[in-house]
């Protein structure tokens, strides 16, 4: 049955009156089994919380708590919690079982989902998590275990689930008492590894990361080791998915990136939004709704204080305070730099941290006390951050044309230079964006500051010849596709030029 560290039943076992039939799967914080609920013969998802984590009274104070708002979450894609209580000292949670599969498996199966089904997706769990920020939660652990799919008329259905032990936030940061935070590694939002206040936006940046992996297969930042995952969360520019998968409409692009920016106030100020911002981008059009944030309470921005619920969808008419141009922004890069201790401050989370990216659960166990007062407290406006060092900057930039001359080498075709080769232009087009964009992003030394923006100003022009040359290709014009690529390599020349002057290496070579 039970043991002292863990939660073991068999089919045909009961537990506070539900009957046991299989087991589901286990996480770091308990294990799922299907049961039935007697009386009601209704198949439940049963979720025993470990019982470690049972016995440290914070936790079970504030699972009390926050089961019982998550049980009063009424949306078509949030699953449904029946009950949630205590047994023998485990806390459990009935939910509705939901027949079908996860998307983390259908992403195993597949690879990668078309842009269109994955963007409706991203816009029913925008929605999900809309009504979860709404009712003063923040799920902190969007990921692809996380998802459950039914198949609804022919059509993916998607439920947010593992939500009932969601932190109620107000005062807490992504960090625990022990120095664990809560969150999956590939999905983390940078405000929950540094320690800083979290509130519902932390969740779009996690639901930014996963439109990023539905639409390449991949996590935005593949790297090797924890703390080097962890660091890129933090510091590293967003990924344009266009550049993993060609495709992806570089309309997309803009959407991941502005989601997955690392400044919570430059990202989409609600989930729904982002959601809404993927599918109209699809189309060209703008989304039927005005951007503004629905979370409440804890889960609240720290900019604005909101006063809506919401409904289903987009029909939602619930009163809601809109965010100003300045709260609502455009994508700004902000690096968030970190030293050597801070980073080795990030590798001792990493091996405190016992479950990161588990099984049906991902989020820790521990749980900071609050304050009874849950108002937040106005959070000071960041400082921008400081340019870099000479060496920092000549590193960074090397780094960014390094990657940008790999991709060119992969998709480089000496036939298709030159001729109106539609997806081969859109291709370097897609490169050159990127690397404008990266190096835009770069803050130098005062003392480099004029040399590097005429570098990244001859950048912006290759930039343009190749959008140049895209043009042309599209109207079969092989004599401007020529033209263009010949304006490029000029340009080319000169900043190859303007990169030397500075000290870079790599991206003063052809």
């Amino acid at each position: 049955m039970m043991g002292d560290r863990s939660v073991e039943l068999s089919p045909g076992d009961e537990f506070a009156g539900y009957r046991i039939e299989r087991l589901l799967g286990r996480g770091g914080m308990g294990v799922l089994y299907l049961a039935v609920e007697p009386g009601l013969e209704r198949r439940v998802a049963l979720k025993l919380i470990a019982p470690e984590a049972a016995a440290d009274e914070v936790f079970a104070r504030r699972f009390a708590e926050e089961s019982k708002i998550a049980a009063s979450i009424e949306h078509p894609n949030v699953v449904p919690i029946y009950a949630a209580g205590e047994e023998g000292g485990v806390p459990f949670i009935a939910m509705r079982y939901v027949s079908g599969s996860d998307l983390g498996k259908r992403l195993a199966r597949e690879g990668r989902l078309e842009p269109t089904a994955a963007a409706r997706l991203i816009a029913q769990l925008g929605n999900g998590l809309d009504a979860i920020h709404a009712a003063g939660l923040v799920h902190r652990d969007v990921k692809p275990a996380n998802v459950l799919l039914s198949d609804a008329g022919g059509e993916d259905h998607a439920y947010i689930t593992d939500f009932g032990v969601a932190r109620d936030v107000a005062g807490e940061s992504g960090l625990t008492q022990t120095g664990r935070f809560v969150g999956t590694l590939d999905y983390v939002a940078p405000e929950q590894i540094s320690g800083d206040a979290v509130d519902a936006r932390a969740d779009v940046y996690a639901l930014g990361c996963l439109l990023f992996k539905l639409l390449t297969g991949e996590v935005p930042f593949p790297k090797d080791g924890e703390a080097a995952r962890l660091y890129a969360h933090v510091n590293d520019p967003p990924p344009a998915p266009s550049l993993y998968a060609t495709a992806v409409p570089m309309a997309l692009d803009d959407v991941v990136i502005r989601a997955m920016s690392k400044q919570p106030g430059d990202r989409y100020p609600s989930a729904g939004d982002l959601g809404r911002a993927a599918v109209a981008a699809l189309s060209g059009s703008k989304p039927d709704l005005s951007e503004r944030t629905v979370a409440t309470g804890a889960a609240a921005t720290r900019e604005a204080e909101t006063v809506a619920a919401v409904g289903p969808g987009p029909e939602s008419t619930g009163r809601t305070r809109r965010l100003t141009p300045a709260v609502a922004g455009t994508n700004r890069r902000r690096g968030l730099l970190l030293g050597a201790a801070a980073l080795a401050a990030l590798a001792g989370i990493v091996v405190a941290a016992v479950a990161l990216g588990g099984g049906d659960g991902g989020g820790g166990n521990d749980v900071q006390a609050t304050a009874s007062d849950t108002t937040p407290e106005p959070k000071p406006k960041p400082q921008p951050e400081p340019s870099l060092t000479k060496s920092r900057l000549i590193a960074k930039a090397d780094a960014i044309c390094k990657e940008s001359q790999d991709r060119y080498l992969e998709v480089r075709d000496p036939e298709s230079e030159r001729s109106a080769d539609v997806p081969y232009a859109e291709a370097l087009v897609r490169l050159a964006r990127a690397r404008t964009r990266e190096l835009r992003g770069l803050r130098p030394p005062p003392q480099l500051a004029d040399a590097y923006d005429e570098y990244v100003a001859a950048q912006e022009r290759v930039y343009e010849t190749d959008k140049q040359a895209l043009t042309a290709a599209r109207k079969e014009d092989v004599a401007g596709v020529e033209a263009a690529r010949d304006h490029r390599d000029a340009e080319d020349g000169l900043r190859e030029e303007l990169a030397g002057k500075i000290g870079f290496e790599v991206c003063s070579t052809p």
